[in-house]
């Protein structure tokens, strides 16, 4: 049940309508409930696995609590840490591992087939830092079964986030909470602004970038136009799920994270990341980067902390070579722009020179994109250097299919980028012109029907 179908559309207002109507203490059971036929809808069998990290961590939670002894707190810890990153280390990088080792020691592996669990790197991340936070001192084990599973299942942000933290969630899910309207019309405009991003424009840039991507030889001009394209999919598309969740959150009276902050306004790589996927952003900064020593201990260890993140991060992505050279580049970016805030430098103080900041952040991002979305390094190698070969601007144009029609559309989708922001900010106060509403939903409702007609596009880190 992909939140871009006809299914779910009827889905979140069944659920929100029976959970309102519902008595206060008894709401977490029809959440609970609406969830797990929510992640059964993509597989049944694999909910099991969901329980079972769920029950695990639960109780591993309960007797971190309890458990006084420094080696059987460790012993509790290890056990919620196994459950997760080993569902990980199976379903999602056995083939990978195994196959690296087969290739180095000279020799081929069989893939096995084994299918990804849908969300299993969101919600098993969600488990650790619950985990680590009981383990900590900084949070009090969950009690209440129901209540535990549903943080970890709760099906707006089950299968791509935000990865939201227990001390966020829980409190909130508890809660005896009465809808207003204040939730209501921020839950509706949120929703609009993220069918928007997802069917309206991802959706339309992905034919084009498909195109070229697939292509055996592209012009470097086409090469050019489809990673632009994808860098406008790609936020498009994991912006506009992440506005989705948080709006059907909040016409359930809960209010999620905002996990993108407009990044390609960023002036550094390192601002980037403050804005991009912030949840996963802050989780590998609590759990791995801190735990390393952060910048706490020199340079040396600052630069060794810097990279293991980006070298997780681009693995937890894909367990793909292709995913973690794509990590330790924004690793490297990362690095090389410290000594310039280190210096003052950044951000740059004058108009002129934060706009050159901005344009070159957003040109490095989008050149790294290629690694993101090639096949294998092999492929990702052939696009860079058709991106610095000479250019043959009607053979590229050819490749990538996009007619005039489609360049007008493309402007105008790009005019309505400011609208939606402030459409999907709940800062911002309620849009005036009732016209431009009125076009992003009648624009929305028509590429839903077309999509669903002929086939959604499905969401880029459900992959993940």
């Amino acid at each position: 049940m992909s939140f871009d179908s006809a299914v779910y559309l009827a889905f979140l207002p069944a659920v929100a309508a029976v959970h309102w109507l519902c008595p206060a203490p008894k709401r977490w059971a029809v959440l609970l409930g609406a969830s797990l036929l929510f992640y059964m809808s993509w597989s049944p069998p694999l909910t099991l696995l969901l329980l079972a990290v769920a029950g695990t961590t639960w109780l591993a939670g309960l007797a971190l609590e309890r458990w006084r002894r420094p080696a059987a707190r460790r012993a509790a810890l290890g056990l919620a840490l196994t459950a997760c990153f080993g569902l990980l280390a199976y379903f999602k990088y056995f083939n990978f591992l195994a196959g690296s080792l087969a290739a180095l020691l000279g020799g081929a592996w069989d893939p096995w087939d084994i299918i990804l669990p849908v969300g299993c790197s969101f919600y098993t991340f969600q488990a650790v830092s619950y985990a680590a936070d009981v383990y900590r001192g900084r949070l009090a084990a969950e009690r209440h079964a129901g209540y535990y599973a549903l943080y970890l299942s709760f099906f707006p942000q089950l299968v791509a986030g935000p990865i939201e933290r227990a001390g966020d969630l829980l409190p909130q899910l508890r809660a005896e909470r009465r809808l207003s309207r204040e939730d209501a019309e921020m839950g509706l405009r949120l929703l609009l602004s993220g069918f928007f991003r997802k069917v309206v424009i991802a959706d339309f840039c992905g034919t084009f970038v498909t195109a070229v991507y697939s292509a055996p030889s592209p012009d470097g001009s086409a090469v050019c136009g489809a990673t632009l394209l994808f860098a406008l999919q790609i936020y498009c598309d994991f912006a506009g799920y992440s506005e989705i969740a948080a709006g059907s959150a909040r016409l359930l009276g809960v209010k999620l994270m905002r996990n993108f902050d407009r990044p390609y306004l960023s002036q550094s790589p390192r601002e980037f990341w403050r804005r991009w996927h912030i949840s996963l952003s802050r989780w590998f900064s609590d759990y791995v980067y801190l735990p390393l020593g952060g910048s706490r201990r020199g340079p040396a260890r600052r630069a060794l902390a810097v990279t293991a993140v980006f070298a997780a991060s681009g693995l937890w992505h894909g367990a793909k070579w292709t995913f973690v050279v794509w990590g330790l580049l924004h690793g490297a970016l990362y690095l090389a722009a410290l000594p310039l805030e280190g210096a003052g430098l950044m951000p740059a103080r004058s108009r002129a020179v934060r706009g050159l900041c901005t344009a070159l952040t957003f040109a490095l991002v989008s050149l790294s994109w290629i690694l993101f979305r090639a096949d294998s390094l092999g492929h990702a190698g052939m696009l860079l250097g058709r991106l610095f070969s000479p250019w043959d601007i009607p053979a590229g144009l050819a490749c990538l299919g996009l007619g005039a029609a489609d360049v007008l559309r493309l402007v105008l989708i790009l005019a309505l980028c400011p609208a939606l922001y402030r459409l999907g900010d709940e800062k911002e106060p309620r849009p005036g012109d009732m016209t431009c509403v009125f076009f992003l939903i009648s624009t929305a409702v028509a590429w839903l029907v077309r999509w669903e007609q002929g086939g959604a596009g499905t969401f880029i880190y459900f992959q993940f």
